[in-house]
């Protein structure tokens, strides 16, 4: 081949098929590599494979969070079971005892049944009436196996509902959730409804179990707080009634507070309670509510003044000698002959406040009034009827007469004092109320103690030794160690006493025939 042909073949232009490139000349300058495929040397290329291992060395972006969704709060399991009765004056279909079911069925710590069985209770001061209602309501709460239940009347105006457990009301404690507590609501039912009847069943049951118990003290504050919401502004919408029945509540709720809570935390639910007591009874109107609301509420009040009082050692006086106020006013107004079982627990309470005031003034003249309303009330607590509390009044007599007979130096008051406690022992029993046994032992030695030590002799103190050390003896197997500590340091008293008498009778009779 001669050179220019060889020459000319080469200009030609090159064919690449199989790489499907469009051919170039060899005559047209080269164009310069596309930047991506520069030597990685060249500074451009270098650059770019540093931001390349820069970007293997960071770490792997996470997946985008979901947004978390919200936790599903525990499930509280029934602590109490409930029955909700036959609204009387309900509907053919029971409209209103569904409703009222319905709505306490929204709360999972309560098993809520019904009984369709309609209770009724027309005149609250009534004794048969009342009588009846309670024995009824016991006995169907205690055949379906429940804690409490819900009974009552629908009418035009609303609800009129109480609350029953299995035991006898005390009528005595705070909170007394008995026939006279009438909860009235508007016929529809919501959230406050709700809110109210919640917070009335706890406060009015009583726990048999320590699940129970605990139950009321995590519960019951909380229940509390949107009730006090409620109450301390009613709304206008509420009839009268109902406004004070909010109120009413209210207090009963605090109450049970004060009780259930820390005694650290009790001061603040003891003044809500009175509070809301003295709020209830503003609402009273005397030309149309009957004299015994007033005496009810009259009651609610002082109970927890002398509540408050007795736990809390600050401002006692102050708030024994305001619970009597209340007292005295309830026992004016409230009737033997129409309330009887208001009307004694009443003059119970008075009784034993104002013993519990004589101990911290030292005012003998309250201990004359303590005993003349304990008395009183055992016109309806007898000892045929009612034999452990007509036995618990005789002992607070005795106890009454004890500190009496001691302030004024007299054997005779201290005698009564201990034939009082010899009647008690005829009603308590060692094996059956052990504690109640030896808490009337004990008073009967500090009585036999103080006949001795006002009368000169020594034979009523070697009883006392052996009253007391069965006391101790009792309290210690129990373990009640506040009573146990009580008993010791009464019986040392005595034993002390009866070595200085015991001292004192030691003659020489050598030197009696001297001089």
């Amino acid at each position: 081949m001669s050179e220019p042909e060889d020459r000319n073949r080469f200009k030609k232009p090159l064919e690449r098929p199989a790489l499907n490139l469009p051919a170039r000349r060899m005559d047209q300058p080269e164009a310069p590599p596309a930047a991506d495929e520069q030597h990685p040397a060249a500074p451009g290329g270098l650059a770019r494979l540093l931001e390349a291992v820069a970007k293997m060395l960071q770490p792997k972006p996470q997946p985008e969070a979901k947004p978390a969704q919200p936790a599903m709060p525990p499930v509280d399991p029934p602590v109490f079971t409930v029955l909700v009765a036959a609204m009387n004056g309900d509907t053919a279909d029971g409209a209103a005892s569904q409703a009222l079911f319905k709505l306490l069925d929204t709360k999972t710590t309560l098993k809520v049944k019904p009984l369709p069985r309609p209770f009724q209770l027309d005149v609250l001061d009534d004794p048969a009436q009342v009588a009846s209602a309670v024995t009824n309501t016991r006995h169907a709460v205690a055949a379906e196996n429940a804690d409490l239940m819900l009974w009552g009347d629908v009418t035009k105006d609303g609800y009129r509902l109480r609350l029953s457990g299995t035991a006898i009301p005390d009528e005595e404690r705070p909170a007394a959730f008995g026939p006279s507590t009438r909860m009235e609501l508007p016929l529809k039912l919501d959230e406050p409804q709700l809110n109210l009847l919640y917070a009335a069943i706890l406060a009015a049951a009583e726990p048999a179990t320590e699940v129970q118990r605990a139950g009321i003290r995590r519960l019951l504050p909380l229940a509390a707080a949107p009730l006090e919401v409620m109450a301390a502004k009613p709304p206008v919408a509420l009839s009268m009634p109902q406004q004070r029945t909010l109120q009413l509540v209210h207090g009963h709720v605090c109450a049970a507070c004060a009780t259930a809570v820390p005694p650290s935390q009790s001061g603040e639910w003891f003044q809500k309670a009175i509070n809301a007591y003295r709020a209830a009874e503003k609402r009273l109107n005397p030309r149309v509510d009957p004299p015994w609301e007033a005496g009810l509420i009259h009651k609610h009040l002082a109970a927890a003044l002398t509540l408050r009082g007795e736990r809390l050692k600050d401002r006692a006086v102050e708030f024994l000698q305001e619970a009597v106020g209340e007292w005295r006013a309830a026992a004016e107004v409230l009737n033997r002959a129409t309330m009887p079982q208001e009307w004694a627990a009443v003059q119970t309470r008075l009784g034993t406040t104002l013993y519990r005031l004589d101990l911290l003034t030292g005012d003998s003249e309250l201990l004359r009034e303590a005993l003349q309303a304990l008395q009183a009330s055992q016109q309806v607590y007898t000892r045929n009827d009612a034999p452990q509390r007509w036995a618990e009044i005789m002992h607070t007599i005795a106890q009454v007469l004890e500190v009496y007979g001691d302030q004024m130096k007299n054997p005779e008051v201290l005698k009564r004092a201990i034939e009082a406690c010899n009647s008690v022992l005829e009603v308590r029993n060692r094996d059956r109320t052990p504690l109640a046994w030896a808490a009337t032992r004990n008073t009967l030695g500090s009585a036999l103690f103080l006949l001795d030590k006002h009368g000169g002799g020594v034979t009523h103190l070697l009883l006392a030794m052996d009253v007391l050390e069965e006391a101790l003896e009792v309290f210690k197997t129990y373990g009640a160690k506040g009573p146990a500590q009580v008993a010791a340091r009464n019986l040392a008293h005595v034993k002390k006493l009866a070595e200085d008498r015991k001292a004192r009778q030691i003659i020489d009779p050598e030197w009696v025939g001297r001089e």
